[in-house]
């Protein structure tokens, strides 16, 4: 499904924190007019992705183990777009597409949850 092996060069802080979600994983253009996402792969047996970026906002989906996730790549001409938003705890979540542009939710941004996706 894709070329070349790859290493993701995402990292975590020491708290297994993502603030960043840009790897050297990038997913194929689903959306002609929209840049492709990094990927991400869920680590957890399940996870839920969120409404919004807080534990207590609903659930849209839930991912199961292994399941690769997009990040949403929002327009803009600096590098904040590759930044996961906090919540008001000053923890990272991440934004994931969904089958289109408009379904967008978030899942926590932690090395217990996710991983970025390698090529093998």
């Amino acid at each position: 499904m894709f070329p070349n092996a790859l290493q993701a060069q995402a990292i975590a802080d020491s708290k297994g924190n993502y603030y960043r979600n840009e790897t050297d994983v990038q997913a194929p253009s689903r959306f002609s007019k929209l840049s492709s996402g990094s990927l991400w792969r869920v680590v957890v047996d399940e996870l839920n992705c969120r409404q919004d970026k807080s534990i207590f906002s609903p659930v849209i989906r839930t991912y199961l183990a292994n399941a690769l996730l997009e990040v949403e790549v929002y327009r803009g001409g600096s590098d904040e777009v590759n930044v996961n938003p906090l919540d008001l705890n000053g923890k990272p979540w991440m934004p994931v597409r969904g089958k289109d542009s408009e379904d967008v939710c978030y899942v926590r941004a932690n090395s217990r949850f996710i991983q970025p996706a390698t090529l093998k």
